[in-house]
């Protein structure tokens, strides 16, 4: 329990220290200036990220990452074991990625700042309406040439299995036509979710080919969801699979 109290303080602490450049990169994008700073954003968040990761204790293996494109238009979609995925994904992606959050945490202080600069849409779960709206603003981040992180289970697995994916959530990559970049991460739950507590734990990472949507057919975008998810799941332990709809 000390070292969840200790990880935990040096995570609001750190990030608290780095918001003073969340807060100049949202005032320059205002001005324009959003793409000249954003290699910058990218090393602040992995630097900061990789601290955390560090303190946690989270022993990371991370395979693929060459299958990363440079598409300007680019989508992560990933599994959601728990909440350390969203720092592994600001760790180890060659570019800074933004998130769909729910709508709570626009009241995280130090946070909140880093969800906008990093392009993020925050969503109300409980409203279809908001939902859209969320969708269409993270879309629109997208054709700016912020890369975002789908997570299509909706929610943390806090296990090894994957829960079934939500096909609403693709149009975040197929509307702008963004390349679709799936990730496997295997082994994150332990770190939190397992005991109720942090403790160190081994995670993989395994980052697949890229799919691009641009150009796909109806048929093809109605079969892109089991594709994406059949991949994610193929770097997962066997008894991982997804449960029944």
């Amino acid at each position: 329990m000390l070292k969840s109290i200790l990880v935990l303080s040096y995570f609001w602490l750190s990030a608290a220290i780095a918001s003073p450049f969340a807060l100049i990169y949202i005032l320059a994008s205002a001005l324009g200036l959003g793409r000249a700073l954003r290699p910058a954003l990218g090393v602040v968040t992995r630097a900061w990220s990789k601290s955390v990761l560090a303190a946690v204790g989270a022993r990371t293996i991370v395979e693929g990452i060459e299958n990363v494109p440079d598409d300007e238009k680019l989508c992560f979609v990933a599994n959601h074991q728990g909440d350390l995925d969203i720092v592994m994904m600001l760790a180890y992606m060659p570019r800074p990625v933004g998130f769909v959050a729910k709508k709570e945490a626009a009241w995280f202080p130090f946070i909140n700042l880093w969800i906008a600069a990093l392009g993020s849409a925050f969503i109300d779960r409980g409203s279809p309406r908001q939902g859209k709206r969320a969708i269409d603003r993270g879309v629109r981040s997208v054709e700016r040439g912020n890369a975002m992180v789908i997570y299509p289970e909706g929610t943390r697995s806090r296990g090894p299995s994957m829960l079934p994916f939500k096909k609403g959530a693709f149009k975040l990559a197929t509307r702008p036509g963004a390349t679709i970049v799936p990730v496997t991460i295997d082994g994150a739950y332990k770190v939190w979710e397992l005991h109720g507590r942090i403790e160190s734990a081994d995670v993989r990472i395994v980052v697949h080919p890229p799919i691009r949507t641009a150009g796909l057919d109806a048929e093809a975008r109605k079969e892109l969801p089991s594709l994406v998810e059949a991949t994610i799941a193929s770097a997962l332990p066997a008894s991982s699979a997804p449960g029944p709809v």
